[in-house]
């Protein structure tokens, strides 16, 4: 009988740790993300950029200049996200998410030189899924 109670317990357990696990419960929120590895970053610079800048060519300068622009807006959000307290305001958080969003998109459109350059820049933008170019990074 013991035996049985204890299994049971244990079984018990599980079925309700095994899905909590599997969605990545338990901390700090973010699905169980941690800060991108300096690789990562890059990554998502280059897909962003491949994105935004789609039938666009850019000057190895333009380049070089929109990969500083990327990297200083996602220093920028981490930074807003680390110094966000946990339960804060995340309306709070997205508005300010949008707001570097815009920011970012304005230097990186204010890096192209012809107005049909500025214009297929919006247009990708626009295409993006939401929240990559549109509302996040």
């Amino acid at each position: 009988m013991k035996i049985s109670l204890r299994m049971f317990v244990v079984a018990a357990s599980l079925a309700v740790a095994a899905p909590l696990y599997a969605q990545g419960g338990g901390g700090g929120g973010g699905g169980g993300r941690g800060p991108m590895t300096p690789e990562q970053q890059m990554a998502q610079v280059t897909r962003n950029k491949d994105l935004m800048f789609k039938d666009i060519t850019l000057t190895p300068a333009q380049s070089a200049k929109a990969d500083t622009v990327f990297m200083d807006a996602m220093k920028k959000q981490a930074d807003a996200r680390a110094a966000m307290q946990p339960g804060g305001d995340m309306t709070a958080m997205r508005d300010a998410n949008a707001k570097m969003t815009t920011d970012r998109n304005a230097a990186l459109k204010a890096i192209l030189k012809t107005d049909a350059d500025k214009a297929k820049f919006d247009a990708n933008v626009a295409a993006m899924p939401a929240g990559r170019g549109r509302g996040g990074l």
